[in-house]
């Protein structure tokens, strides 16, 4: 036993050596020791371990495949990258509450319902204790869905679980699991907590809400504020405390309306807080009258005109706001006899609110009555009565009696009596027109400002109603808007809306011309300008609509002299065949001349005949229809179209006519190879045929014979009847494992015919036959260098060089491939493919008017997505933060083309936009890439496809005003070794790339032509390139591989950079962090690299390269937090001219600033201190004799300072609107103040006095002009000087300077006097320029200095007017960076105020 444990004890030293040194430890471990340690105790029993968990975990694998049927076990999901890194001594199946065989849908129901309890967003009102406990929770949760809800995570996790479990058992122990989340516990809590907190449901308030009528019929946002009582943490009682209520009122709602808001109103101790319910319902109106849905106008709306004799009516009235009415049509008054006047009432649908009508009134004026009366006609002689009732039968069989003779007189007078009667009565009675008027067609939207849009009506009586609506205008203080509105669009609408409306305008009266139109019709074709028979039929049948189709084709062939007998059928007989002409010159060759139907010299007839029986075989009378092809046949018998139509219907006749089918389709193949023919042709010698490949083998070398003699189009039938007699594909069986015998000849086939098509120039045709021919025989290289071909010709370019590079790979002599591939690397550099200029237009114009100063920008590089660290840094980007913002990813995002786009699509879930270049990492072919890549240009070109695809930017495009985004295609050159500029042949860099081209000479410059299309790009301010190598020589870069300098960069990005002028740009590939500027134009370099390079402190973070206003250079957080002092405070500095301050009042000025400011609750983040210039111990006079002589000139009268220092924007503000500083301060200087300037800039110095002689702030206030930008080269010098005058020797703790724009970080002078509500009394100053002494001689001595000189040097020349200078005595010790509470409060807009 002890010799066993000396063995295992050796050999796991051993082991551990061969970890350690790995290659080198090869040497000290014999054949012998590594037989003796595989036959060691340790390994047995680690063996025996590794089956007994591999048993146990295939268990559990068949029990997950029972209760899961869409769990599928794979080997490769142990090769996958995990989603987390996980602890295997945590149950996570615990932490979500489930069962450890539980489906994905179960994992899913218990993630989801554990979050609606933990999410942050859900721990409204709790303690800030119980928020961090939730929020840690949440992340347990949302780390075991992760793992649990990705099959090949979760099978790594339950296979290290089991075989700790073995491993326990075999050593006699327990497994370790450590103590977490459980959802199970938890839910026992919730339950036993909800009992004890039960509270009474809440009361329902009802609050009722009186809105306008227009808000009911447009719809609209009432916004509400009522007054809620609330529990008041600070003493356990309740205070009032306002709430707003924002609710949508949808168009049409009905009344009342009512909207909920559950536990809004007052909180109670013993129940729920109240629930709001408001009932909305319409005011009253001046107008209108609402019932239901329904609106009523009040008044009658009276027309004065004499409407009898009008034949048309036209009215416009204003129903309420937002709505104008057009009325217009037949006049239902005219010629009416009876009445003075007449009422008019009119229903018009779907304009009340919703569907509801909207009625009208109209009291119509008819005028006077005719001067004619309508009187009754005398009643006919008694005699003259009888005899007209005994000629047609009618009088009494007995004859008429002698009494009835007596009476007739005295019955007639009566008779005459009642029809006056009658007839007086009519004319007192008012005439009443009740017509409904409905919509019809889509409203027409008018782009007027504000919105409109235009609603039609029509009638049965052919009264026409047109409704101008406006739903902005229905507002009550958008009232003129709505006059400006009509007042513009009536006069025209009056004169053309009804134009717009079929229905209306065949009522519309004919025109009165004084002579006819159509002055020319003797030029035209037919003098009697027939109808257009054809044009109807065509637009009929691409409406469906094929009976009426056909109809007017007849009336076309009618008139052409072509009969249509009434029973039309398909016998081969002349007078069978459905067609019968009534004169022989239509058919006459010599006469066709005039019946062309157009260039094709195809006769008119024959296409009215081919098109009428296409309608005869839409509805199923295929006899006829082959009646009319067959004729039409012969009246242009090298139509390909024609051949097409006698096939098709020939072929739907039946067996009988399927050979003259299949020999007119081949006819129309040959004539015109359209894809829709060959089909045709291909599936008819498929079921008459069947399978023949001894007849294929004899069509397809009659189809090469008639390629040479050049019958394309024969070609192409004889190679589409030959594949028609191939056996058919067989379907992928178990039992069918035998190879395709045909594969060979059915790829020749394809190949064959996709040329054929190619010289036709039928590009998407010849691309499908070239898909089939590689699908037959994927080894074929002519097969791909035919596609290749397809591609080229249609335009796709990169596509075809993929094609061509597999044809080359398959056969590196073959010559077509070849040629192709090299057609392909010419078309490609001017990205003028079908891909390219798609991806372009759709990426390019996206944001180039998106706002300035909504964006920000972030760099990074050397992602290697494929590491586990760096893919968890990329989740760990914060999902919310960046959703506005844009990312610049400069190359080696991953090694395969699966981890690139894993890795893109993760960014692109966090940012709005994401550029992205490559770098020699992504175009290495890897092991799992051979089969795939032929080389590494179509690598890159399918990565581009597939960025295209996931919405990721590889082409330049504008992310808001100004700015655009350029990305720069790159490889290293050896001439960026400027002592050494030679490749290196002993050098091994990017060894798996392979290219078509010398990857030494050759490539960095096609890369470099890449490029070149879009340099010609121009308009914008800020353009930002990027590439992943090196674009100049000076930059930082990983110097610990011999000869590195030969693989990093090429000089002549940074020529192409600078020709777009770019004034940023961001590299990669260096695997240093750098942030630079050369030349005007600043280099950056923010690699993620390898987690052996992360700083120790803090993970990578980003770089933000463009703050939202300018370009800038700062590291920037993944939680979106800037770093420790970069936030700054604001330093606010006004300046008084008080010559009579005296020396009481100046100190009663001080004691109101240091009682009510300094150091008070009331202001907290407020430092401030008012004094008079100059320092402690030197007034202004003697400031300028000892140390500071233009001093005098410089303050310009000015004599007091109020400093105040504020962390924060906000606390500034609530400074200057305070009580204190309005009432008080104010009161107290403003009678001895003559002129005041004030300002605010970011504090960039820290401000200390603490064992200083006699500090002082001296303060420059610079007019600098417009171009002196924060991201200009001016700018920049400065910054430059300021920046050596820091470094100078000697300096520390005795000069601090800064030079800072006014403003406050985001904020740019003029938003921040806006934020602040303060008038502008900069006098124009535009920069700050401070420096903090320690006394007035150190200044002095700074002021005679070279390098003061130099800064001077640089702002002189873009002074607008004479500065500002002070000094002020310093009183206040304060740090330049904010606290850190300020720093987190987030912006989505850039940097913090």
């Amino acid at each position: 036993m002890s010799a066993w444990t000396s063995d295992d004890s050796s050999f796991s030293y051993r082991q551990d050596q061969v970890a350690r040194l790995g290659e080198r430890a090869k040497a000290e471990t014999t054949e012998e020791d590594r037989r003796r340690f595989q036959q060691s105790p340790f390994m047995q029993r680690m063996r025996e371990i590794d089956e007994r968990a591999w048993q146990q975990f295939s268990e559990r694998d068949k029990k997950r495949t029972q209760t899961d049927p869409s769990f599928k076990p794979k080997d490769s999901d142990f090769e996958a990258p995990r989603t987390i890194k996980y602890d295997k001594a945590v149950n996570y199946y615990k932490t979500l509450g489930v069962d450890e065989y539980a489906t994905n849908d179960e994992i899913k129901k218990a993630y989801r319902k554990l979050s609606l309890n933990y999410h942050p967003d859900k721990q409204t009102g709790k303690t800030q204790e119980e928020m961090d406990e939730a929020a840690a929770i949440f992340m347990e949760i949302k780390n075991a869905y992760k793992l649990l809800s990705d099959d090949p995570t979760r099978r790594q996790y339950d296979f290290d679980r089991d075989r700790d479990v073995v491993s326990a058992q075999s050593h006699g122990k327990k497994p370790q699991e450590k103590n977490g989340f459980d959802a199970g516990e938890a839910l026992q809590r919730m339950l036993q907590k909800a009992a004890e907190n039960k509270k009474l449901p809440s009361e329902i308030i009802t609050v009722p809400v009186h809105c306008r009528v227009e808000k009911f019929v447009f719809g609209g946002q009432k916004t509400l504020k009522r007054t809620r009582l609330v529990k008041d943490r600070s003493y356990g009682g309740y205070k009032e405390e306002p709430k707003t209520f924002r609710v949508d009122l949808p168009a049409g709602a009905e009344q009342p309306f009512s909207v909920e808001f559950r536990r809004q109103g007052d909180q109670h101790d013993g129940r729920e807080a109240d629930t709001i319910r408001f009932l909305f319902s319409s005011k009253p109106h001046l107008s209108l009258e609402r019932d239901g849905q329904n609106l009523r106008l009040r008044d009658r709306v009276r027309l004065e005109l004499p409407m009898r004799k009008e034949s048309y009516l036209s009215v416009s009235l204003s129903a309420f706001a937002g709505r104008q009415i057009f009325l217009w049509g037949r006049n239902p008054f005219f010629g009416c006899a009876a009445g003075e006047e007449g009422d008019l009432l009119l229903h018009l649908h779907g304009l009340g609110v919703g569907a509801g009508t909207l009625d009208l009134a109209l009291r119509c004026s008819l005028g006077p009555k005719s001067t004619t009366r309508c009187e009754a006609a005398p009643l006919p002689k008694l005699s003259e009565r009888r005899t007209f009732l005994e000629r047609f039968g009618l009088a009494p069989k007995s004859g008429f009696s002698l009494n009835a003779g007596r009476h007739s007189s005295a019955s007639g007078a009566m008779l005459q009596e009642l029809l006056e009667r009658r007839q007086r009565r009519r004319e007192s009675e008012n005439f009443v027109a009740d017509v409904e008027l409905r919509p019809v067609g889509e409203p027409i939207r008018l782009f007027t400002k504000p919105p409109s849009s235009l609603v039609f009506l029509t009638s049965a009586h052919g009264l026409f109603a047109v409704s101008l609506d406006c739903p902005a205008c229905g507002k009550k203080k958008a009232a003129g808007e709505w006059e400006r509105l009509k007042a513009r669009l009536n006069a025209t609408l009056r004169e053309t809306v009804f134009l717009l409306l079929p229905q209306a305008r065949v009522v519309l009266p004919p025109s009165l011309l004084l002579k006819q139109v159509f002055d020319d019709r003797t030029v035209l074709s037919r003098p009697d300008r027939c109808m257009p028979w054809k044009s109807i039929g065509d637009h009929a049948f691409k409406q469906g609509n094929y009976w009426i189709a056909g109809a007017a084709y007849a009336k076309r062939l009618a008139e052409l002299g072509v009969r249509l007998p009434a029973g039309a059928c398909a016998d081969d007989e002349e007078e069978g065949n459905g067609l019968e002409t009534e004169e022989p010159e239509v058919i006459d060759s010599a006469d066709l001349n005039i019946k062309r139907g157009g260039p094709d010299l195809v006769p008119e007839a024959a296409k009215a005949l081919s098109n009428r029986a296409a309608c005869l075989v839409k509805i199923g009378d295929f006899a006829a229809a082959l009646g009319h092809a067959r004729r039409a046949s012969q009246l242009a018998p090298r139509w390909a179209r024609v051949w097409s139509r006698v096939g098709q219907a020939a072929w739907d006749l039946g067996q009988s006519f399927r050979e003259e089918a299949a020999e007119a389709f081949a006819k129309s193949v040959e004539m015109d190879p359209l894809i829709s023919a060959v089909t045709a042709l291909q599936e008819a010698v498929r079921q008459l045929h069947g399978s023949n490949p001894d007849a294929a083998h004899v069509l397809k070398e009659k189809g090469n014979e008639s390629m040479r003699g050049g019958e394309l189009g024969l070609a192409i039938a004889c190679y589409t009847q030959a594949i028609g007699q191939l056996p058919p594909l067989r379907t992928e069986t178990a039992e069918t494992d035998k190879p395709d015998e045909h594969a060979l000849l059915r790829g020749v086939l394809f190949i064959n015919r996709s040329a054929a098509f190619c010289r036709v120039r039928n590009w998407d045709a010849a691309v499908a036959d070239g898909r089939e021919a590689i699908a037959a025989q994927p080894g074929l290289s002519s097969a791909h260098s035919q596609l290749g071909v397809a591609l080229l010709g249609s335009g796709f370019h990169q596509e075809a060089y993929i094609q061509f590079a597999k044809g080359v790979h398959l056969n590196s002599e073959h010559k077509p491939s070849l040629k192709g591939r090299n057609a392909c690397l010419k078309e490609m550099v001017v990205w003028k493919s079908a891909s390219a200029t798609t991806r372009y237009n759709k990426r390019f114009w996206l944001d180039l008017r998106r706002t300035k100063g909504t964006t920000r920008i972030f760099a990074i590089s050397d992602l290697h997505f494929d590491q586990k660290y760096n893919e968890d840094w990329a989740h760990g980007i914060d999902d919310m933060a960046f959703l506005d913002d844009v990312l610049i990813v400069a190359g080696n995002a991953a090694d395969t083309k699966v981890g690139v786009m894993r890795a893109l699509t993760t960014l692109k879930a966090k940012f709005r936009r994401v550029f992205y270049t490559f770098g020699n990492h992504e175009m290495q072919i890897m092991t799992s890439e051979f089969a795939r890549y032929p080389d590494s240009l179509t690598k890159m070109n399918e990565i581009f496809t597939a960025c295209d695809e996931v919405g990721i930017d590889v082409f330049p495009a504008p992310v808001c005003e100004g700015v655009l985004i350029m990305p720069l295609l790159s490889w290293c050159s050896a001439e960026f070794d400027h002592e050494d500029p030679f490749p290196d042949p002993n050098a091994k860099f990017n060894s798996r790339c392979t290219w078509p081209m010398d990857a030494d000479i050759q490539l960095w410059k096609y890369m470099m032509k890449l490029n070149e299309p879009f340099l010609d790009i121009r308009g914008f301010d800020t353009v930002i390139t990027f590439s992943h190598f090196l674009p100049r020589q000076g930059l930082p870069f990983d110097k610990t591989r011999r000869n590195a300098v030969k693989s990093v960069g090429c000089d002549m990005i940074d020529e192409q950079a600078r020709a777009v002028k770019t004034k940023l740009h961001v590299y990669g590939h260096g695997c240093v962090r750098n942030a630079q500027m050369h030349a005007g134009v600043r280099y950056v370099s923010s690699p993620i690299g390898f987690q052996v390079d992360w700083p120790k402190d803090h993970p990578p973070r980003l770089m933000m390269v463009h703050n939202g206003r300018s370009l800038c250079m700062q590291e920037w957080g993944t939680d979106d937090e800037p770093p420790l002092g970069y936030t700054k405070r604001l330093l606010h500095l006004i300046i008084y001219a008080m010559p009579g301050l005296r020396e009481a009042e100046m100190r009663k000025i001080q004691n109101i600033v240091t009682h009510k400011f300094v150091g008070t609750p009331n202001h907290p983040g407020i430092l401030c201190s008012f004094d008079r210039l100059g320092s402690r111990s030197l007034d202004k006079e003697a400031l300028a004799q000892d140390a500071w002589p233009d001093i005098l000139s410089c303050s310009q009268d000015m004599s007091h300072v109020l400093t105040v220092v504020a962390d924060s924007v906000d606390a500034l503000k609530a400074f200057l609107t305070s009580e204190a500083y309005c009432k008080d301060l104010s009161t107290s200087i403003s009678p001895h103040s003559r002129k005041t300037v004030s300002f605010s800039s970011p504090l960039g110095l820290d401000l200390v006095h603490a064992k200083k002689r006699d500090p002082m702030l001296i303060v420059h206030g610079l007019q600098l002009k417009v171009e002196v930008k924060e991201d200009s080269e001016e700018y920049a010098r400065m910054a430059k000087a300021v920046e050596a005058i820091g470094k100078l020797p000697g300096i520390d703790g005795k000069i601090a300077i800064a030079l800072q724009p006014l403003g406050s970080g985001r904020y740019s002078h003029e938003d921040l006097l806006e934020r602040l509500g303060n008038e502008d009394r900069a006098a124009g100053i535009s920069h700050c320029f401070s420096v903090l002494v320690d006394e007035p001689a150190s200044y002095k001595v700074l002021a005679q200095s070279k390098t003061f000189g130099k800064l001077r040097a640089a702002y002189e020349p873009y002074l607008m007017g004479k500065p500002l200078a002070f000094g002020v005595p310093l009183d206040i010790a304060a740090t330049a960076a904010a606290p850190k509470d300020v720093a987190k409060a987030k912006k989505t807009n850039g940097v913090q105020g």
